[in-house]
């Protein structure tokens, strides 16, 4: 492949940031990314919608033009203590955006963060999310549509605790069609890093039972699971756990996705941009849910 093609170009640029993530790592993907990105608005945008009574307990809508072909909730990273749907303008409207072009409503919410919110808060705000979702069909245009959740880094392991752990959910889970899981945190241990501890807290013995792979039970929902060949090892481990518990919940391996020349964050920050890779893949697998 040719050095002048701009996915070749941008793939060796996050290459060279090497298998690690910090925020320094976090600010390079995005200046990588942030020229190169299809910005165009999605045929209606509503922003700030309230699904709750917290300050956080807000999202942002991305429609697409003609009839959708399902509802997709995406739950942002952050490491539990920071993120938003918008932070900037641009991550993570790109991922809201570039849905609605593809024929499906983005729905991007934020959700209450650590420390002031620990564990159980973001498998208990995306439940209230799922509902208002399931509630605004007929708003949405998708009274007879697909749902799907998809989550990425903290949003992953809040979407798995959401789906798999009924204590923490806190009720019945809300209608989902498929789940989309990538480079996410599912099996805490001591010592954790600052940000995963102030979530799942200090005392290592409570862990196991605020895991997400400890709950893992059979299921027919489809389910896509990702990691990155740059993500950092401590972080990789995580889906290969979930991806084990899954294999042996369900007699079968899970549908498992390894984006190579990707690091933490690029997967979804690349949506948009020329690098069609990671986007490739997740369009085939929510074309799989919406027919």
């Amino acid at each position: 492949m040719s050095s002048s093609d701009p996915a070749h170009d941008l793939s060796r640029q996050v290459r060279a940031l090497g298998p690690k993530f910090d925020p320094e790592v976090a600010a390079a993907t995005r200046a990588i990314y942030r020229p190169h990105l299809d910005m165009s608005p999605a045929e209606e945008e509503r922003v700030d919608v309230a699904y709750g009574p917290h300050t956080r307990h807000r999202l942002d809508v991305y429609l697409p033009s003609g009839t959708p072909r399902a509802s997709v909730v995406f739950v942002h990273g952050g490491g539990f203590v920071a993120g938003d749907k918008n932070g900037d303008g641009v991550f993570h409207v790109n991922v809201g955006r570039w849905l609605a072009r593809n024929g499906y409503v983005g729905v991007l919410p934020n959700y209450r963060l650590a420390p002031g919110d620990p564990w159980p808060a973001g498998a208990v705000d995306l439940q209230a999310v799922m509902q208002w979702v399931h509630e605004n069909r007929a708003a949405l245009g998708t009274a007879a549509l697909p749902t799907v959740a998809w989550g990425q880094s903290a949003g992953a392991s809040h979407v798995a605790s959401w789906f798999f752990d009924d204590a923490a959910r806190g009720g019945a889970a809300a209608p989902v069609d498929a789940l989309l899981l990538m480079s996410g945190f599912y099996a805490p241990e001591a010592p954790l890093p600052a940000g995963p501890r102030a979530y799942f807290g200090e005392d290592a013995a409570l862990y196991p039972e605020r895991a997400p792979v400890t709950h893992v039970r059979e299921t027919q929902v489809p389910l896509f699971l990702a990691t990155a060949e740059l993500d950092p090892g401590w972080i990789a481990q995580h889906t290969f756990a979930l991806a084990r518990s899954l294999a042996i919940a369900n007699g079968r391996s899970p549908e498992f996705h390894w984006f190579r020349g990707h690091n933490h964050v690029s997967t979804v920050q690349s949506l948009g941009s020329p690098q069609g890779d990671a986007a490739v893949e997740v369009l085939r697998f929510l074309s799989t849910v919406a027919g």
